[in-house]
């Protein structure tokens, strides 16, 4: 009899290394799409380059609300859609780990871009690195298992449409954030602090809310793909 410690091993590599897999495919798309307003724009100027840096910045602080709203849903429609689809045909114990895999990518992305910019980071930047790194941890598990129970339920595109909105407000609101902080730099700390309060509850809430669901239903037996040789 195979240990039961291996195959929770089995299922955690497979799930993180298919989140991880999900993640990649959704951030492609998504990025594909979020450039269509600068292509477009773009395009109603004759592609001048040049106009990226100077007409394109000031349309969208005209219109950061709107653009905030856009961005956060994009995001979340590719992210929890690819999420959806990545635990639809894998046990439910699997699911948490294909979060964990998304986690991955998004606190992978983050160190990148830091790490990018080379910039001195002062110690309150260091704790918005540190909960950049630990709401993913939460936030991703969180909806993978509380869509998996969804599905489980016969609720699967309520807690997918439930899922889309949370994150357009995570990653909708961020983009507000960053905009409102340039337009009011007096209130930098106070914003800061209100914007990862929120993101923290929330990413809390829907950790706890998706495992303990989950845990509350039995799983499915997936029938194995046929082969044909």
């Amino acid at each position: 009899m195979t240990p039961k410690r291996e195959i929770t091993g089995s299922y955690a590599i497979r799930g993180i290394g298919l989140g991880i897999l999900y993640m990649v495919v959704a951030l492609i798309g998504q990025q594909f799409v979020q450039s269509m307003p600068a292509i477009i724009f773009l395009f109603y100027h004759g592609f001048d380059v040049s106009s990226l840096s100077t007409l394109y910045p000031e349309l969208i602080a005209r219109n950061y609300i709107l653009f905030s709203i856009f961005m956060g849903f994009i995001a979340g429609a590719f992210q929890e859609g690819s999420t959806y689809v990545a635990v639809d045909t894998r046990k439910k114990n699997v699911a948490i780990f294909i979060g964990i895999g998304f986690a991955v990518v998004d606190i992978a992305v983050l160190l990148v871009e830091t790490l990018f910019y080379r910039k001195p980071v002062s110690s309150f930047q260091s704790f918005i690195i540190f909960l950049n790194i630990i709401s993913p941890m939460l936030f991703h598990p969180g909806t993978a298992t509380f869509m998996k129970w969804g599905r489980l339920v016969d609720k699967g595109k309520l807690t997918l449409l439930l899922s889309i909105l949370i994150h357009s407000i995570v990653d909708g609101g961020l983009v507000y954030a960053d905009y409102y902080i340039n337009f009011h730099p007096s209130l930098y700390h106070v914003s800061a602090y209100e914007y990862w309060s929120m993101v923290m509850v929330i990413s809390a809430a829907i950790f706890i809310t998706g495992t303990m669901l989950l845990r509350s239903v039995e799983d499915i037996e997936i029938p194995p793909e046929p082969v044909v040789y």
